[in-house]
């Protein structure tokens, strides 16, 4: 698939049977190119932050979903106005065909992810992988009962990457669902092996069923996305 900066002349063809993956690198971007696209509050969201990097992890992945929406509906990048719901995951109201333009982005530390569909609830999660200093700690405060006791069947040196691996899966499903943390960590399970990653059902609290799929593995990241539609195509754009 063309790269990202294709969509911002060209539109881009949503459907209800495809979701686009977008890898943002944030070093070949200046946040200060998408300044103008976002909204006063948006730029006050961002002045806010204390982190530079966060800021421009958050103006530069705001201003490219703007700037790909907008082109695939006829709209200035600076027109797209995102709307949140009660527990902040944003969304818009145009239509696209008269459908639902359903849109997830996440980011961390160099790489950025966004994902964009018709009609499907879509999450998705970009980890860095960093030394973690107590694993058994951490999986006792996120994991459910049977993640924990995979995790610590493992081999310690293959800990760490199954955690990852079992965090971004988890991630992308709260975020699918559109709770985020609220939703709880340790209410549902996740397996935390690769072999396991062709299309993972998560049931939820009113048993429907979510299908997680891990997407790319570069320079030491973990990637996955949630949806709430069974047989649907991915396409990545670098």
């Amino acid at each position: 698939m063309n790269d990202i900066t294709y969509f911002y002349n060209n539109k881009l063809t949503l459907s209800t049977d495809r979701i686009y993956v977008f890898v943002i690198n944030f070093g070949l971007y200046n946040s200060d190119d998408f300044v103008e696209i976002l909204s006063s509050d948006e730029n006050n969201r961002a002045d806010e932050m204390r982190s530079v990097e966060k800021r421009r992890q958050f103006i530069i992945t705001r201003g490219i979903t703007k700037r790909i929406l907008a082109t695939s509906l006829d709209r200035k990048p600076s027109q797209i106005k995102f709307l949140y719901n009660q527990h902040g995951k944003p969304f818009i109201n145009d239509k696209y065909n008269d459908y639902t333009i359903e849109f997830n982005t996440s980011h961390s530390e160099l790489y950025g992810l966004i994902a964009m569909t018709l009609n499907s609830k879509v999450g998705v999660d970009i980890q860095k992988i960093k030394p973690l200093q107590d694993i058994s700690a951490l999986s006792s405060r996120f994991f459910s009962d049977n993640e924990r006791n995979e995790l610590m069947r493992i081999d310690e040196n293959k800990q760490q990457d199954a955690f990852y691996l079992g965090w971004v899966r988890k991630e992308s499903f709260i975020k699918a669902v559109g709770t985020g943390v609220a939703y709880g960590l340790d209410r549902f399970t996740v397996p935390l092996s690769k072999k396991e990653n062709k299309n993972i059902i998560i049931p939820d609290f009113e048993n429907k069923k979510w299908h997680c799929y891990d997407l790319i593995e570069f320079e030491n990241y973990k990637t996955a996305l949630t949806t709430c539609k069974d047989n649907i195509d991915i396409l990545i754009a670098h």
